[in-house]
């Protein structure tokens, strides 16, 4: 099913005007029923650390973090030893126009900001499960889902 109600969306980073976004994960913002989610990043032009690229923390899709490594908007708190050596590990693919990244909603993962004179762009998709509602009352139940259908291709 794909999500109405978070990401898919175009996402800019702008030079000059954007920002670093710090190591997140993304079911902070969501409410379904289970944790499980996945992000579909699809890069439109070419993705460095110079213009703001995605980086990942490997495997922490799979972990579950103490709260007080993380401040209060849920953020991986850099201050802390422990989360620094977790950081250490990070992954940053340089991504080619049309290459696409899928991961966890609960992989960490950070942006820096754009260094360069060029506009980055980015689209962005999250999908569940059907069995894997959204919780009634929350934003993520605002709006219904679209049901995708994958097709069998004819080689």
């Amino acid at each position: 099913m794909l999500s109405r109600t978070h990401h898919n969306c175009v996402m800019t980073k702008q030079p000059r005007f954007s920002s670093v976004t710090g190591w997140h994960q993304d079911i902070r913002y969501w409410s379904f029923r289970r944790p499980e989610l996945i992000s579909v990043w699809l890069a439109l032009g070419r993705e460095i650390p110079e213009n703001g690229c995605l980086s990942f923390l490997p495997g922490t899709h799979s972990m579950e973090l103490a709260r007080d490594r993380l401040d209060d908007r849920m953020f991986l708190r850099e201050d802390l030893l422990e989360n620094q050596n977790l950081i250490s590990n990070r992954v940053t693919p340089v991504l080619e126009p049309g290459d696409v990244v899928f991961f966890h909603c609960r992989t960490f993962h950070a942006a820096g900001n754009n260094r360069t004179d060029k506009v980055k762009l980015s689209l962005v998709f999250t999908y569940h499960a059907a069995d894997n509602p959204p919780l009634p009352g929350t934003r993520s139940a605002s709006l219904p889902p679209v049901a995708v259908q994958l097709a069998a291709v004819a080689r």
